[in-house]
């Protein structure tokens, strides 16, 4: 039997992963990132200043995460545009709701675009995706969520969310509020999580100027049909 030695056999999982996600021609795999996300090559984001936009348009609404950072886009014709939260601050001070766009990335299985750079096509202010400052040390996510405030929402879904490899691991409601839940959740509450459905949902989250996301602990068609979605 033939074995492929370790350089031929990275080279053609990255031909592969080009072929599929047809990225443009002259990117190359970035250290950096495939550290930060082991087990898929890493992307240099400079590669894709120059590479046709995956989608233009106009943005709707800003996404936030739980801790209230802006971690994706929703354009007016319905694409989910997922960035970065270390990214949220250079994000909202190069684009807005309103402004023209453009997005270069690619597409995931799930339909949402992974975007590397993020084009305001009135100003030509441009975002490009960097790694996060490595000498800064993040506050662990337990004690994270521990700054977060006791939410509860009701509203309509417009839109689920789905994670890299198409499972649906979020909603956004009418109002644009981001609610975050672990994928098994997804089958357990599969009766309420269809767009146009009402969707309650309680948890652990934050609300700013940007908008109100958060992490679901208990989900239901209405409050008063709450029920928990981890076990005691």
């Amino acid at each position: 039997m033939i074995s492929l030695t370790r350089p031929l056999a990275l080279a053609a999982a990255i031909a592969v992963v080009g072929g599929i996600l047809n990225l443009p021609a002259g990117w190359r795999a970035s250290p950096a990132y495939a550290q930060k996300d082991k087990g898929r090559p890493g992307f240099a984001p400079e590669a894709f200043v120059s590479a046709a936009p995956v989608a233009i348009g106009q943005l709707r609404r800003f996404l936030v995460n739980p801790h209230g950072e802006v971690d994706g886009l929703m354009l007016v014709d319905g694409s989910i545009v997922n960035f970065p939260p270390h990214m949220s601050e250079d994000l909202v001070a190069a684009v807005k709701p309103g402004d023209a766009i453009s997005v270069r990335g690619f597409r995931e299985p799930g339909g949402a675009i992974k975007a590397f750079v993020i084009v305001n096509e009135a100003s030509k202010q441009q975002v490009i995706e960097r790694p996060p400052t490595p000498d800064v040390t993040r506050m662990p996510k337990h004690l994270r969520f521990g700054s977060l405030t006791r939410l509860q929402v009701v509203g309509t879904i417009e839109r689920l969310l789905r994670g890299r490899n198409g499972e649906v691991n979020g909603a956004v409601l009418a109002d644009g509020t981001t609610v975050r839940f672990p994928p098994h959740a997804a089958f357990d509450f599969a009766a309420a999580l269809q767009p146009g459905q009402t969707l309650a949902a309680e948890g652990l989250g934050t609300e700013n100027a940007y908008g109100k996301g958060l992490e679901a602990t208990s989900m239901g068609t209405g409050l008063i049909e709450l029920r928990p979605i981890y076990g005691q």
